[in-house]
C-alpha cells in the first residue's frame, strides 16, 4: 500500500526524488529549529553547525513538524501520507528477516518484546521514511514523532470519519 505497487523505494520514486509534494520528511524547513543562548531563541540564518538534525537541503515540504492530514498528494492508490508526518507503529515485533509466518512476529501477547515502527516521520530524511526501513520501540514506549496511520474503508463518507476522530 505504501508503495502503491512500485519497484521504486516510495510510490513517487527513488532515494533522490523530490517529496516537497507527497510527504512531510526531514527538509531545509527543519533549519527553523536552529536554536541559540541562555532563553533559547531561532537564528535567522542558520549555518550547517548550528542546525543539529539531519536533513534533505534539497527539498522544502513546507512544515516544521506534524502537520494536517492529507496537506500531501496521494500515491496512485488514492493514498495519502503513507511517508512522513509520523512513524507508524505495526503489529510486528522486530524479528530478524527472513520473514518466517508463524515465528510469533505477529503474536501480541508478549508485551516485552520491541514492536516496528516504519514510514518515517517529519524529522526522517527519505533513507528512514521508506516502507521496508525499520526501527524498534518497546511497545509501552511513547515516541515524540511515532504514531499511526488510520485507513478508512472505500466509499466511507466525511460524516463517517468525523465520528471516528
Amino acid at each position: 500500500a505504501c508503495r502503491a505497487g512500485s519497484a521504486t523505494p516510495f510510490s513517487y520514486g527513488d532515494l533522490d526524488a523530490d517529496f516537497a509534494k507527497m510527504g512531510n520528511m526531514g527538509d531545509v524547513s527543519l533549519k527553523r529549529m536552529a536554536v541559540r543562548g541562555v532563553n533559547p531563541k531561532p537564528i535567522k540564518n542558520p549555518s550547517a553547525n548550528d542546525a543539529y538534525l539531519p536533513m534533505e537541503t534539497r527539498f522544502d515540504d513546507g512544515q516544521v513538524i506534524v502537520c494536517d492530514v492529507g496537506k500531501y498528494r496521494p500515491n496512485v492508490w488514492g493514498l495519502q501520507d503513507m511517508h512522513g508526518n509520523v512513524a507508524e507503529w505495526t503489529l510486528s515485533a522486530y524479528k530478524p528477516y527472513p520473514y518466517r509466518d508463524g515465528d510469533g512476529r505477529n503474536d501480541v501477547s508478549d508485551g516485552s518484546v520491541p514492536r516496528v515502527v516504519r514510514g518515517g516521520s517529519w524529522r526522517d530524511r527519505p533513507k528512514r521514511s521508506r516502507s521496508a526501513f525499520r526501527l524498534a520501540y518497546p511497545g509501552w514506549q511513547g515516541v515524540f514523532n511515532v504514531g499511526f496511520r488510520v485507513a478508512c474503508p472505500a466509499g466511507a463518507g466525511k460524516g463517517s470519519v468525523a465520528a471516528a476522530r
